[in-house]
């Protein structure tokens, strides 16, 4: 049987910190995976690059600067640089899972895994902590590579290519059918998407949003990621079918923002339908990360990585 440690008391209250900040965006009509995009693209570390992903995709796009790139203070440090006076560090979520057998020895996942399906005990230890940075406004003595800034100018009423390419390289992709010229969704049991042409839309950018938020519903069937809210539908309105909304809204979000498309621009910010999550989300602080998860996993899906 497998035993779960559950996050100790402080790495609990960091859950219900970030899910506070996240209620606040909200109760201030924000939607946080709909903030106001900039040309530099998804908020990432500077140095290696590397995009920030799952709930830090929410909090780091959410900073207000002005170019979303960070730095540790290690970073810094190791570039000659320092960090200006007055200047204040952006916390960054740092999750790790460790494995362990009754005997106390480490196991890597692969191996608890294979050990549990044999019905041994195995523990599994999940932590929570964060770790600072700085954005590159805040930083001084550093000759920062502007090669690195992202800036990208769209063409309006045109097939965007790299969306285009998103849509190609996806792994089993749906149908596409234009059977209702007036109506954009996904159609599960038969596999496809029902979208009205590109020319209807009032932009490029609105067709390809909503392409890419029927592309994250149908991640969900049985033939790819397999989530209950897709493949055993419980009605408009309830509780599955809307977390499953929710999804689709930020995976959608994940890959416009990935293909830099200006998802801000299309889409209201619908205070209304925010508040009917507040509820949920002080019920269980949890609740966004998981959210937030199956909407990474469904755009990895997307773009195969």
């Amino acid at each position: 049987m497998k035993t779960t440690i559950e996050p100790q008391v402080q790495q609990i209250s960091l859950y219900e910190e970030i899910t506070n900040k996240i209620i606040a965006m909200i109760e201030n009509g924000v939607a946080p995976w709909r903030k106001t995009w900039t040309t530099y693209g998804l908020a990432r570390n500077f140095v290696s690059g590397r995009i920030y992903s799952g709930i830090n995709y929410l909090l780091m796009n959410n900073t207000g600067y002005r170019i979303p790139y960070f730095m540790t203070f290690k970073q810094v440090k190791e570039l000659g640089g320092s960090i200006k006076k007055g200047s204040e560090a952006v916390q960054v979520v740092f999750f790790k899972v460790f494995y362990k057998d009754i005997a106390d020895n480490s196991l890597d996942r692969n191996e608890a895994e294979a050990r549990i399906l044999k019905g041994e005990d195995i523990k599994v230890l999940r932590f929570i902590r964060y770790y600072n940075v700085f954005n590159i406004e805040s930083i001084q003595g550093i000759d920062l590579d502007k090669s690195k800034f992202l800036e990208i100018k769209l063409s309006d009423n045109e097939k965007i290519e790299r969306c285009e390419q998103i849509i190609l390289d996806m792994p089993k992709p749906p149908e596409l059918r234009q059977i209702d010229s007036n109506r954009a969704f996904y159609y599960p049991n038969e596999d496809y998407i029902n979208l009205p042409d590109i020319k209807q839309f009032e932009s490029s950018e609105h067709y390809y949003a909503t392409y890419f938020h029927e592309l994250i519903h149908a991640t969900g069937h049985s033939s790819r990621l397999a989530r209950p809210e897709v493949m055993d539908f419980s009605g408009f309105g309830t509780k599955p079918y809307s977390k499953e909304e929710l999804v689709a809204e930020i995976g959608a979000s994940f890959l416009s923002r990935f293909t830099q498309i200006d998802y801000d621009n299309i889409f209201e910010n619908n205070v209304a339908y925010l508040a009917g999550w507040l509820k949920v989300l002080k019920a269980d602080s949890k609740f966004i990360f998981k959210v937030s998860a199956s909407a990474q996993k469904a755009a990895d899906y997307i773009i195969n990585c």
